[in-house]
């Protein structure tokens, strides 16, 4: 059996790099961690919150979103980011029964390695897959996990990930460990709902 999963969100925590990257671009934002995640939680977009909130016109948020994009996969940034309580001990378990991949959309290969080397997690994955803003998630799924079959997982926190997998025929788990909630995740109708990737082996086995 093979399991893909996303990253962010799913294996790692990013939210203190988003929030904290949104600060230093947004530096008049005087919003605390818990409200900034809480315009993320009903899916409102940075742009939305610089524009609604903040007052920002369309110049400001053209820049904002390049410095973003420029920033938010720096070593800087990436260093921010923690392993969720208890990942280890799951996907060691995971690895002696299915051969697991990562799949991410990031923009880079390179830092999405060091920093799975970083957080000692690489050990567990035959392969880690990067869109780097050339490929599709389906694609390289597709192309690189091998004897891919209708008895494999994906597993992810967005809904993209869940209409990834249904597009390949895998069976779909999204987690609660992202920013978007239940009802929201529920309306993409995957196979399995799990407050985090550790429910995963006793919901499956």
């Amino acid at each position: 059996m093979n399991i893909v999963f996303d990253l962010d969100g799913t294996l790692i925590d990013s939210k203190l790099r988003l929030y904290r990257l949104f600060q230093h671009l947004a530096p008049d934002s005087s919003f605390s961690y818990e409200q900034y995640w809480g315009f993320k939680q009903k899916r409102t977009s940075n742009e939305t919150i610089l524009s609604s909130e903040l007052g920002y016109g369309q110049d400001q948020i053209a820049r904002f979103v390049v410095q973003w994009m420029a920033l938010i996969e720096s070593p800087q940034y990436l260093g921010l980011d923690s392993n969720f309580i208890g990942i280890h001990t799951t996907l060691e378990a995971l690895q002696k029964q299915a051969d697991l991949y990562v799949c991410t959309a990031r923009q880079f290969r390179h830092p999405a390695l060091v920093q799975l080397t970083n957080l000692d997690l690489s050990q567990y994955f035959k392969r880690v897959l990067v869109t780097e803003q050339r490929h599709s998630k389906e694609s390289l799924i597709a192309t690189h996990v091998a004897g891919l079959s209708a008895s494999d997982w994906l597993l992810g926190d967005t809904g993209n990930d869940i209409q990834v997998g249904k597009f390949l025929n895998m069976k779909t788990c999204a987690v609660l460990t992202g920013f978007l909630s239940k009802e929201i995740l529920q309306v993409y109708e995957p196979d399995l709902i799990l407050e985090s990737v550790n429910e995963f082996s006793n919901a499956i086995y």
